[in-house]
Protein backbone atom coordinates (compact mmCIF):
# COMPACT_ATOMS: atom_id res chain seq x y z
CA UNK A 1 0.00 0.00 0.00
CA UNK A 2 1.23 3.66 -0.42
CA UNK A 3 1.67 4.50 2.75
CA UNK A 4 0.33 3.73 6.43
CA UNK A 5 -2.66 5.72 6.64
CA UNK A 6 -4.35 4.55 3.79
CA UNK A 7 -3.47 1.11 4.54
CA UNK A 8 -5.53 1.33 7.56
CA UNK A 9 -8.32 2.92 6.22
CA UNK A 10 -8.45 0.48 3.80
CA UNK A 11 -8.28 -2.20 6.62
CA UNK A 12 -10.90 -0.60 8.55
CA UNK A 13 -13.30 -0.55 5.50
CA UNK A 14 -12.57 -4.02 4.57
CA UNK A 15 -14.30 -4.70 8.35
CA UNK A 16 -11.20 -5.49 9.50
CA UNK A 17 -10.69 -4.31 13.71
CA UNK A 18 -7.42 -5.95 14.80
CA UNK A 19 -4.27 -5.82 12.63
CA UNK A 20 -0.44 -6.27 12.90
CA UNK A 21 0.80 -3.59 13.25
CA UNK A 22 4.30 -1.55 13.76
CA UNK A 23 4.73 0.02 16.99
CA UNK A 24 6.58 3.19 15.33
CA UNK A 25 3.24 3.47 13.39
CA UNK A 26 0.82 3.78 15.55
CA UNK A 27 -0.73 6.91 15.05
CA UNK A 28 -1.45 6.28 11.75
CA UNK A 29 -4.49 4.24 13.50
CA UNK A 30 -6.51 6.60 15.05
CA UNK A 31 -8.10 7.72 12.68
CA UNK A 32 -9.20 4.25 11.44
CA UNK A 33 -10.77 3.05 14.80
CA UNK A 34 -8.14 0.48 14.50
CA UNK A 35 -6.41 -1.95 16.94
CA UNK A 36 -2.95 -2.76 16.43
CA UNK A 37 -1.17 -6.36 17.35
CA UNK A 38 2.50 -5.20 17.82
CA UNK A 39 5.13 -7.51 16.57
CA UNK A 40 8.58 -7.81 18.13
CA UNK A 41 7.93 -6.61 21.67
CA UNK A 42 9.90 -6.14 24.27
CA UNK A 43 9.78 -5.06 28.17
CA UNK A 44 10.80 -1.50 27.23
CA UNK A 45 8.49 -1.37 24.18
CA UNK A 46 5.50 -2.54 26.47
CA UNK A 47 5.68 -0.18 29.10
CA UNK A 48 5.84 2.83 26.50
CA UNK A 49 2.42 1.19 24.58
CA UNK A 50 0.93 0.17 27.93
CA UNK A 51 -1.67 3.65 27.95
CA UNK A 52 -1.53 4.00 24.03
CA UNK A 53 -5.36 3.71 22.64
CA UNK A 54 -4.16 1.86 19.65
CA UNK A 55 -2.84 -0.79 21.15
CA UNK A 56 -4.54 -4.33 21.54
CA UNK A 57 -2.02 -6.20 22.40
CA UNK A 58 1.32 -8.34 21.47
CA UNK A 59 2.34 -10.82 19.03
CA UNK A 60 5.29 -12.75 19.65
CA UNK A 61 4.94 -16.03 17.59
CA UNK A 62 3.26 -17.72 15.11
CA UNK A 63 3.28 -21.61 14.81
CA UNK A 64 6.26 -21.95 17.47
CA UNK A 65 7.97 -25.18 16.99
CA UNK A 66 9.19 -27.41 18.58
CA UNK A 67 8.20 -27.55 22.19
CA UNK A 68 11.50 -26.59 23.09
CA UNK A 69 10.68 -22.60 22.26
CA UNK A 70 7.33 -22.70 24.79
CA UNK A 71 9.82 -21.45 27.52
CA UNK A 72 10.84 -18.96 26.87
CA UNK A 73 7.45 -17.87 25.09
CA UNK A 74 6.38 -18.51 28.53
CA UNK A 75 8.61 -16.27 30.26
CA UNK A 76 8.24 -13.65 27.63
CA UNK A 77 4.22 -13.18 28.70
CA UNK A 78 4.94 -13.35 32.10
CA UNK A 79 7.58 -10.55 31.96
CA UNK A 80 5.24 -8.77 29.60
CA UNK A 81 2.23 -8.86 31.83
CA UNK A 82 4.23 -7.90 34.41
CA UNK A 83 4.50 -4.05 32.69
CA UNK A 84 1.46 -3.95 30.75
CA UNK A 85 -1.28 -6.29 32.04
CA UNK A 86 -3.86 -4.72 30.18
CA UNK A 87 -2.87 -5.48 26.43
CA UNK A 88 -2.84 -9.63 25.76
CA UNK A 89 0.54 -11.74 24.13
CA UNK A 90 -0.90 -13.52 21.23
CA UNK A 91 0.55 -16.36 19.55
CA UNK A 92 -1.29 -18.73 16.90
CA UNK A 93 -0.42 -22.44 16.94
CA UNK A 94 0.08 -25.12 14.59
CA UNK A 95 -2.81 -27.79 14.50
CA UNK A 96 -1.10 -30.39 16.10
CA UNK A 97 -2.83 -31.76 18.95
CA UNK A 98 -2.13 -34.19 21.12
CA UNK A 99 0.71 -33.95 23.33
CA UNK A 100 1.74 -31.38 21.95
CA UNK A 101 -1.14 -29.03 22.52
CA UNK A 102 -1.29 -30.28 25.83
CA UNK A 103 2.36 -29.23 26.50
CA UNK A 104 1.40 -25.86 24.93
CA UNK A 105 -1.36 -25.28 27.02
CA UNK A 106 0.39 -26.18 30.53
CA UNK A 107 3.24 -24.46 29.80
CA UNK A 108 2.32 -21.05 28.37
CA UNK A 109 -0.72 -20.97 29.58
CA UNK A 110 -1.86 -18.32 26.66
CA UNK A 111 -4.61 -16.16 27.69
CA UNK A 112 -5.98 -16.54 23.81
CA UNK A 113 -5.92 -19.92 22.27
CA UNK A 114 -5.77 -19.11 18.24
CA UNK A 115 -4.83 -22.13 15.91
CA UNK A 116 -4.93 -22.28 12.22
CA UNK A 117 -5.82 -25.44 9.48
CA UNK A 118 -6.90 -24.29 6.13
CA UNK A 119 -8.83 -27.04 5.06
CA UNK A 120 -9.16 -25.76 1.57
CA UNK A 121 -5.49 -26.27 1.02
CA UNK A 122 -4.94 -29.36 3.28
CA UNK A 123 -8.05 -31.49 3.53
CA UNK A 124 -10.95 -31.37 5.04
CA UNK A 125 -10.89 -34.41 6.49
CA UNK A 126 -9.86 -33.16 9.50
CA UNK A 127 -11.08 -30.12 9.81
CA UNK A 128 -13.57 -31.02 12.11
CA UNK A 129 -11.90 -33.46 14.51
CA UNK A 130 -9.29 -30.20 14.69
CA UNK A 131 -12.37 -27.77 16.23
CA UNK A 132 -13.39 -30.24 18.29
CA UNK A 133 -9.86 -30.56 20.00
CA UNK A 134 -9.05 -27.10 20.23
CA UNK A 135 -12.60 -26.33 21.25
CA UNK A 136 -11.88 -28.39 24.68
CA UNK A 137 -8.71 -27.20 25.38
CA UNK A 138 -10.04 -23.57 25.03
CA UNK A 139 -12.69 -24.57 27.64
CA UNK A 140 -10.98 -26.99 29.69
CA UNK A 141 -8.24 -23.77 30.13
CA UNK A 142 -11.25 -21.20 31.16
CA UNK A 143 -9.82 -19.08 27.42
CA UNK A 144 -11.13 -17.70 24.32
CA UNK A 145 -10.76 -19.57 20.82
CA UNK A 146 -9.56 -17.70 17.86
CA UNK A 147 -8.71 -19.37 14.53
CA UNK A 148 -7.02 -18.35 11.57
CA UNK A 149 -8.70 -19.32 8.23
CA UNK A 150 -7.38 -18.98 4.85
CA UNK A 151 -8.35 -15.81 2.63
CA UNK A 152 -8.39 -17.68 -0.83
CA UNK A 153 -9.43 -21.62 -1.30
CA UNK A 154 -6.90 -22.30 -4.51
CA UNK A 155 -4.53 -24.86 -2.45
CA UNK A 156 -2.02 -23.57 -5.28
CA UNK A 157 -1.86 -20.17 -3.72
CA UNK A 158 0.89 -21.58 -1.16
CA UNK A 159 3.08 -22.34 -4.22
CA UNK A 160 2.16 -18.04 -5.69
CA UNK A 161 -1.03 -18.80 -7.70
CA UNK A 162 -3.40 -15.67 -7.69
CA UNK A 163 -6.26 -17.55 -9.32
CA UNK A 164 -9.72 -16.72 -7.83
CA UNK A 165 -11.78 -20.10 -7.86
CA UNK A 166 -15.56 -19.78 -8.44
CA UNK A 167 -16.70 -21.16 -5.32
CA UNK A 168 -13.93 -19.12 -2.81
CA UNK A 169 -17.05 -16.71 -1.53
CA UNK A 170 -18.79 -20.29 -1.18
CA UNK A 171 -15.94 -21.96 0.65
CA UNK A 172 -15.04 -19.21 2.89
CA UNK A 173 -18.37 -18.53 4.32
CA UNK A 174 -18.51 -22.91 5.32
CA UNK A 175 -15.18 -22.34 7.27
CA UNK A 176 -16.50 -19.32 8.89
CA UNK A 177 -19.57 -20.37 10.10
CA UNK A 178 -18.45 -23.52 11.09
CA UNK A 179 -16.26 -22.18 13.26
CA UNK A 180 -18.29 -19.46 15.15
CA UNK A 181 -20.67 -22.85 16.31
CA UNK A 182 -17.49 -24.28 17.59
CA UNK A 183 -17.66 -20.95 19.84
CA UNK A 184 -14.23 -19.28 18.16
CA UNK A 185 -14.35 -15.53 19.49
CA UNK A 186 -11.91 -14.11 17.16
CA UNK A 187 -11.29 -14.74 13.27
CA UNK A 188 -7.86 -13.83 11.79
CA UNK A 189 -7.33 -14.10 7.81
CA UNK A 190 -4.32 -15.46 6.02
CA UNK A 191 -2.56 -13.71 4.25
CA UNK A 192 -2.98 -10.04 3.51
CA UNK A 193 -1.73 -10.44 0.28
CA UNK A 194 -4.60 -12.44 -0.77
CA UNK A 195 -6.63 -9.91 0.49
CA UNK A 196 -4.79 -6.97 -1.58
CA UNK A 197 -3.37 -6.14 -4.87
CA UNK A 198 0.33 -6.21 -4.66
CA UNK A 199 1.32 -2.14 -3.38
CA UNK A 200 -2.30 -1.35 -3.25
CA UNK A 201 -5.40 -0.93 -1.23
CA UNK A 202 -7.57 -1.93 -3.76
CA UNK A 203 -9.17 -5.85 -2.55
CA UNK A 204 -8.85 -8.46 -4.59
CA UNK A 205 -12.00 -10.77 -5.47
CA UNK A 206 -10.92 -12.88 -2.67
CA UNK A 207 -10.61 -9.73 -0.62
CA UNK A 208 -14.16 -8.64 -1.72
CA UNK A 209 -15.34 -12.01 -0.27
CA UNK A 210 -13.61 -11.51 3.15
CA UNK A 211 -14.59 -7.83 3.41
CA UNK A 212 -18.20 -9.52 3.35
CA UNK A 213 -17.89 -11.83 5.75
CA UNK A 214 -16.12 -9.21 7.92
CA UNK A 215 -19.33 -7.37 7.43
CA UNK A 216 -21.36 -10.12 8.76
CA UNK A 217 -19.35 -10.74 11.57
CA UNK A 218 -19.46 -7.00 13.46
CA UNK A 219 -22.87 -7.52 13.77
CA UNK A 220 -22.91 -11.24 14.83
CA UNK A 221 -19.60 -10.60 17.11
CA UNK A 222 -21.89 -8.04 19.75
CA UNK A 223 -23.82 -11.22 20.61
CA UNK A 224 -21.46 -14.32 20.34
CA UNK A 225 -18.61 -12.85 21.58
CA UNK A 226 -21.24 -12.87 25.18
CA UNK A 227 -22.41 -16.35 24.52
CA UNK A 228 -20.48 -19.69 26.39
CA UNK A 229 -19.95 -22.81 24.31
CA UNK A 230 -22.07 -25.41 25.55
CA UNK A 231 -21.71 -28.28 23.06
CA UNK A 232 -21.51 -29.31 19.12
CA UNK A 233 -23.17 -31.80 17.41
CA UNK A 234 -23.71 -33.08 13.85
CA UNK A 235 -26.17 -34.27 11.30
CA UNK A 236 -25.39 -37.32 9.46
CA UNK A 237 -23.16 -37.93 7.45
CA UNK A 238 -20.80 -37.23 10.59
CA UNK A 239 -17.48 -35.91 10.26
CA UNK A 240 -14.41 -37.78 11.48
CA UNK A 241 -13.98 -36.98 15.18
CA UNK A 242 -17.62 -35.62 15.48
CA UNK A 243 -21.10 -36.97 17.03
CA UNK A 244 -24.85 -36.36 17.01
CA UNK A 245 -27.07 -35.19 19.70
CA UNK A 246 -27.93 -37.43 22.14
CA UNK A 247 -31.83 -38.65 21.28
CA UNK A 248 -33.45 -37.20 24.83
CA UNK A 249 -31.47 -33.83 23.80
CA UNK A 250 -33.68 -30.98 23.88
CA UNK A 251 -33.18 -29.45 20.31
CA UNK A 252 -33.07 -31.97 17.45
CA UNK A 253 -31.79 -30.68 14.01
CA UNK A 254 -32.65 -32.74 10.29
CA UNK A 255 -30.79 -32.08 7.39
CA UNK A 256 -31.74 -33.20 3.85
CA UNK A 257 -30.36 -36.82 3.22
CA UNK A 258 -27.73 -37.94 0.87
CA UNK A 259 -26.11 -34.29 1.74
CA UNK A 260 -23.15 -32.71 3.48
CA UNK A 261 -24.38 -32.09 7.37
CA UNK A 262 -25.36 -29.77 9.46
CA UNK A 263 -23.09 -28.31 12.39
CA UNK A 264 -25.55 -27.34 15.62
CA UNK A 265 -23.87 -24.90 18.16
CA UNK A 266 -25.58 -24.62 21.63
CA UNK A 267 -24.29 -21.65 23.52
CA UNK A 268 -26.41 -19.59 26.63
CA UNK A 269 -25.80 -16.06 28.05
CA UNK A 270 -25.53 -14.86 31.31
CA UNK A 271 -29.17 -14.87 32.09
CA UNK A 272 -29.42 -18.60 31.35
CA UNK A 273 -31.41 -18.13 28.46
CA UNK A 274 -30.43 -20.36 25.27
CA UNK A 275 -28.81 -20.09 21.55
CA UNK A 276 -27.98 -22.48 18.64
CA UNK A 277 -26.01 -21.49 15.53
CA UNK A 278 -26.68 -23.92 12.98
CA UNK A 279 -24.05 -24.40 9.82
CA UNK A 280 -24.67 -25.55 6.46
CA UNK A 281 -21.20 -28.05 5.84
CA UNK A 282 -22.72 -27.90 2.35
CA UNK A 283 -21.27 -25.30 0.11
CA UNK A 284 -22.51 -25.94 -2.84
CA UNK A 285 -26.21 -25.92 -2.18
CA UNK A 286 -28.89 -24.71 0.53
CA UNK A 287 -30.54 -27.19 2.56
CA UNK A 288 -34.33 -27.20 4.39
CA UNK A 289 -33.87 -28.03 8.02
CA UNK A 290 -36.21 -29.16 10.14
CA UNK A 291 -35.72 -28.33 14.30
CA UNK A 292 -37.86 -30.49 16.45
CA UNK A 293 -38.11 -29.10 20.01
CA UNK A 294 -38.35 -31.62 22.73
CA UNK A 295 -39.37 -31.03 26.93
CA UNK A 296 -35.64 -30.56 28.52
CA UNK A 297 -37.25 -33.18 31.06
CA UNK A 298 -36.38 -35.83 29.18
CA UNK A 299 -33.63 -37.99 29.95
CA UNK A 300 -34.01 -36.76 34.10
CA UNK A 301 -34.99 -39.45 36.75
CA UNK A 302 -38.47 -40.74 36.18
CA UNK A 303 -39.03 -40.52 39.65
CA UNK A 304 -38.75 -36.33 39.59
CA UNK A 305 -42.03 -34.61 38.50
CA UNK A 306 -42.42 -33.66 34.74
CA UNK A 307 -41.70 -30.60 33.65
CA UNK A 308 -43.65 -28.84 30.66
CA UNK A 309 -41.22 -26.67 28.84
CA UNK A 310 -42.57 -24.02 25.60
CA UNK A 311 -40.15 -22.22 23.70
CA UNK A 312 -40.13 -18.77 22.02
CA UNK A 313 -37.81 -18.71 19.06
CA UNK A 314 -35.77 -15.79 17.55
CA UNK A 315 -33.68 -15.55 15.06
CA UNK A 316 -31.04 -13.33 14.29
CA UNK A 317 -30.79 -10.23 11.26
CA UNK A 318 -27.11 -10.24 10.25
CA UNK A 319 -28.32 -7.39 8.34
CA UNK A 320 -30.03 -5.16 10.28
CA UNK A 321 -28.39 -6.23 13.73
CA UNK A 322 -31.83 -7.29 15.17
CA UNK A 323 -33.74 -10.39 16.28
CA UNK A 324 -37.01 -11.09 14.68
CA UNK A 325 -39.23 -13.45 16.10
CA UNK A 326 -39.78 -17.35 14.24
CA UNK A 327 -43.46 -16.71 13.20
CA UNK A 328 -43.47 -20.55 12.06
CA UNK A 329 -42.56 -21.89 15.31
CA UNK A 330 -44.48 -24.16 17.97
CA UNK A 331 -43.97 -25.99 21.02
CA UNK A 332 -42.74 -28.87 19.04
CA UNK A 333 -40.39 -26.91 16.45
CA UNK A 334 -40.15 -24.96 12.93
CA UNK A 335 -38.13 -25.57 9.68
CA UNK A 336 -35.83 -22.90 7.83
CA UNK A 337 -34.04 -22.90 4.75
CA UNK A 338 -30.27 -22.25 4.98
CA UNK A 339 -28.01 -21.08 2.29
CA UNK A 340 -24.67 -22.97 1.04
CA UNK A 341 -22.07 -22.70 3.57
CA UNK A 342 -24.57 -20.04 5.54
CA UNK A 343 -25.41 -20.04 9.65
CA UNK A 344 -28.05 -19.04 11.11
CA UNK A 345 -27.97 -18.05 14.80
CA UNK A 346 -31.24 -18.54 16.73
CA UNK A 347 -32.35 -17.30 20.47
CA UNK A 348 -34.63 -19.76 22.28
CA UNK A 349 -36.51 -18.45 25.32
CA UNK A 350 -38.08 -21.28 27.66
CA UNK A 351 -40.66 -21.14 29.56
CA UNK A 352 -41.84 -23.83 32.11
CA UNK A 353 -45.84 -24.12 32.17
CA UNK A 354 -47.63 -25.18 35.40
Amino acid sequence: MANRAEGANALAAAGFNVVDWPAEQLDALAASGLKAMVHHPDIELARRLTTHPAVWGYHLADEPYPEAKFTALAAQIRELAHVDAKHPAFINVLSTTGPFLRTYMRMVRPSILSFDYYQWWWGSNRYFEKLEQFREAALSAGVPLMSCLEATANPASERGDTTYLPDNAAKLRQSLYTTLAYGAKGISWFASNAIFAPGSSELTPAGQDVAELNSELQALGKVLVKLHSLDVFHTPPLASGTRTAPIEYWIQLIGEEQRPGLVQGMFTDTEGVDYMLVANRDYRQAQSVVVKLQSKWLGIAPWHAAKNYAYAIEQFDRQQGIWTTVSSSSFVGFTFVIAPGDGELFKITTRIEE
